[in-house]
C-alpha cells in the first residue's frame, strides 16, 4: 500500500492505494483516453479491468483534487485568493512540528533552553545562521544560537529562508504578519510600502510560497521565546541556484547584486537597525535523498570534512568562496541551504563569524548536517 499526501495542502487528506491502483495513476498524464488506460493495465498485468472500475477511481481522483484539471485550478484558484486578502499567515505547523497550545509550547521552548548559556554579545550582532530542522533533531544548535538573542533590543529581522518547492524566482517576498501559538510576529507596513515602490522588488512580492514553507516558521517561536516578541520581520523565501551551480547563469551576471542592493537601500530608506537570519541546514546524504551507495562512516567523516570547508567560508562572510566551494563539488550533497546562506553573507561582508554549533544527525542510513553561526561588528 502508498500513501498520497500533498504538503502544499491543496489536498487536505491522504489516500492509501494499492500498487494497482498507482499504475493505473500513473497512466493519467493527459495523453491516454480510459480505453487506453484499460489496454495499457491490461497488456502489463495480465487482467482485465473494467471502465466502470476505471470511472470509480477517477471520479474519486476528481472529488479530491487529484487531477490536474479545471476542478484542481478552480479549487487553487479560490486557496489562492483566500491566502492573498489574509493580512496574516497562519501556522502551518503548530500540533505538527511543535505544540498547538500556547502554554504546551511556551514548556517545550523552556526545557529546549534551560540550560542555554546566557550570552552578552562581544560587538553588535548582524545577523545569525540557524537550522531549519526539526527541533528534535537541532536542539543543540538552536539553544547555542539563539541564545544570543536575549541582550537584542527590538531588532527588525530579514530572514532568509529556503524554500522547499520550485519557485518562479529566485527570491519570494512576504509582507504578510505571522502568526504562531505564541503570538503574531509582525511585518512592517512602512516597509512594505517601499518594497511595493521598488521597481525591482515588486516583482519578488510572492506570498504564496509562504503558506506552507517551514524553513522560516520553525525560527518564529524560538526568537519569540528569546526576545519576549519583542521584534519586527521581513520573510523572504529563497529559491534554487542550480542555474548557477550548473554554469547555465553567470553568478557575475549582475542578478543577485541587484537584488541585494535593493534590499539594502529599502532597508536603509527604511531606517531601523536589522539582523540578517538565515534558516538553513547543510548536507543531505544517504538513501532517504537518492544517494545509491551505504552510509558509513567514511561517508560521513568526508562529508564533514566538505561541511568544515563551507564553513570556513561562513567564518570570513564570503559569499563568493561560498559559493564556488559548493559549486566546486557540484553540490552533490544537496546543501539546501545554498541560497540563503549566500544572501546572507552578501549582506554581512566585512563581519566576522563565529561558529556556535554544529551537528551531523544521522540514523545509520541518511544524514542532514547543520550549523550555528553569530556576525558580529567587533
Amino acid at each position: 500500500m502508498i500513501v498520497l499526501s500533498d504538503d502544499e495542502g491543496i489536498v487536505e487528506n491522504s489516500f492509501v492505494v494499492t500498487k494497482d491502483v498507482l499504475f493505473l495513476i500513473s497512466l493519467m498524464d493527459g495523453t491516454r483516453s480510459l480505453r487506453d488506460i484499460q489496454a495499457e493495465y491490461m497488456r502489463t498485468h495480465g487482467q482485465l479491468i473494467y471502465l466502470e472500475r476505471l470511472e470509480e477511481i477517477v471520479t474519486a481522483m476528481d472529488n479530491n483534487f487529484l487531477l490536474l484539471n479545471e476542478n484542481f485550478r478552480s479549487r487553487l484558484a479560490l486557496l489562492k485568493m483566500e491566502y492573498e486578502n489574509s493580512p496574516v499567515r497562519k501556522s502551518a505547523l503548530a500540533g505538527r512540528s511543535y505544540p498547538e497550545n500556547r502554554m504546551d509550547l511556551l514548556m517545550q521552548l523552556d526545557e529546549m533552553f534551560k540550560t542555554a548559556r546566557e550570552i552578552k554579545p562581544n560587538g553588535e550582532i548582524r545577523a545569525i545562521l540557524a537550522p531549519h530542522i526539526d527541533y528534535a533533531r537541532g536542539i543543540e544548535v538552536y539553544r547555542e544560537t539563539y541564545g544570543y538573542m536575549k541582550h537584542v533590543e527590538k531588532p527588525l529581522l530579514v530572514i532568509f529562508g529556503t524554500c522547499h518547492r520550485p519557485t518562479e524566482k529566485i527570491l519570494s517576498i512576504s509582507l504578510k504578519d505571522f502568526e504562531t501559538p505564541l503570538d503574531i510576529v509582525p511585518t512592517p507596513r512602512d516597509l512594505g510600502v517601499l518594497i511595493r515602490d521598488n521597481d525591482i522588488l515588486r516583482g519578488y512580492v510572492d506570498e504564496w510560497p509562504h503558506r506552507n514553507e517551514h524553513s522560516i516558521e520553525l525560527q518564529l517561536p524560538l526568537i519569540q521565546f528569546n526576545t519576549q516578541n519583542d521584534f519586527e520581520i521581513l520573510p523572504i523565501l529563497t529559491g534554487s541556484m542550480h542555474e548557477y551551480i550548473e554554469g547555465e547563469k553567470d553568478i557575475d551576471d549582475g542578478l543577485l547584486s541587484e537584488l541585494v542592493e535593493n534590499l539594502k537601500t529599502v532597508l536603509a530608506r527604511y531606517g531601523k537597525p536589522y539582523i540578517v537570519i538565515a534558516g538553513a541546514d547543510l548536507a543531505h546524504i544517504g538513501a532517504q535523498f537518492g544517494d545509491p551507495l551505504p552510509l558509513d562512516a567514511m561517508t560521513l567523516a568526508g562529508s564533514k570534512v566538505k561541511d568544515e570547508e563551507i564553513l570556513a567560508c561562513i567564518r570570513e562572510a564570503n559569499a563568493r568562496a561560498f559559493f564556488d566551494t559548493i559549486k566546486n563539488e557540484k553540490d552533490e550533497r544537496r546543501i539546501c541551504g545554498l541560497t540563503p546562506i549566500y544572501f546572507q553573507l552578501r549582506f554581512v561582508e566585512g563581519c566576522a563569524a563565529e561558529i556556535v554549533g554544529y551537528k551531523q544527525w544521522t540514523d545509520g542510513q541518511s544524514s542532514v548536517s547543520f550549523a550555528g553561526a553569530v556576525f558580529r561588528n567587533y
